[in-house]
């Protein structure tokens, strides 16, 4: 696959995890971590530019994506919630890469999501009249999504904890702008919550 020169990644790792009580996005999966497996992710679909968003736990966590060479930014205001580190991972990659226009965003902790997943979202975007493509699961919808630059402003004055959802539940209006995926649902905030993924993954094998 070429790659994308009009195309950047966010992907979202500032949260506290005071359910799981330790950085979950480095918890390991799949043989890797989590956060790393989500970077491959983002490079399935060949980005000009990936940037993680760190906060909580930001020592062991800028550590880790130093080891493995994976570009960060600190939100120094995660503690405002989830919108706060779309602005600042949004406003970083168009400082950098200005003629960026088309932004996904990612978590570090959904991981059902696949690459094909990925594919089907941007073929979409690319190939419809449509200005944002999210992903449908468990009645609702959220991210993954990707944002064309008419929606940049909006997003960089998003407020609150809820991230990008209430903008993205508002823009859908057609099955074009968006993919199922029916395990996007699963995001690990708890130990429970990592356990049963696990024993999941091991009776799969």
């Amino acid at each position: 696959m070429e790659r994308d020169n009009q195309l950047g990644i966010i992907i979202l790792a500032a949260g506290k995890a005071s359910r799981m009580g330790k950085p979950k996005a480095l918890l390991a999966y799949k043989n890797h971590s989590f956060l790393l497996n989500t970077v491959h992710l983002a490079q399935s679909v060949n980005p000009k530019a990936t940037i993680t968003v760190l906060g909580h736990y930001f020592e062991q966590m800028s550590a880790y994506c130093k080891q493995y060479d994976i570009p960060y930014v600190l939100n120094a205001e995660y503690e405002k919630g989830m919108s706060t580190s779309i602005r600042c991972g949004l406003h970083q990659l168009l400082c950098q890469f200005p003629s960026l226009n088309k932004i996904l965003i990612l978590l570090a902790d959904q991981p059902k999501i696949d690459p094909t997943h990925l594919s089907k979202m941007m073929y979409n975007l690319d190939n419809e009249p449509v200005n944002m493509v999210c992903t449908s699961y468990s009645g609702t919808y959220g991210v993954p999504a990707i944002f064309k630059q008419d929606y940049f402003n909006d997003l960089l004055s998003l407020e609150g904890e809820k991230g990008a959802k209430d903008l993205i539940q508002k823009q859908v209006s057609c099955k074009q702008n968006t993919v199922l995926c029916e395990e996007g649902h699963i995001d690990i905030d708890t130990p429970d919550d990592y356990n049963q993924l696990i024993q999941r993954e091991k009776l799969s094998l």
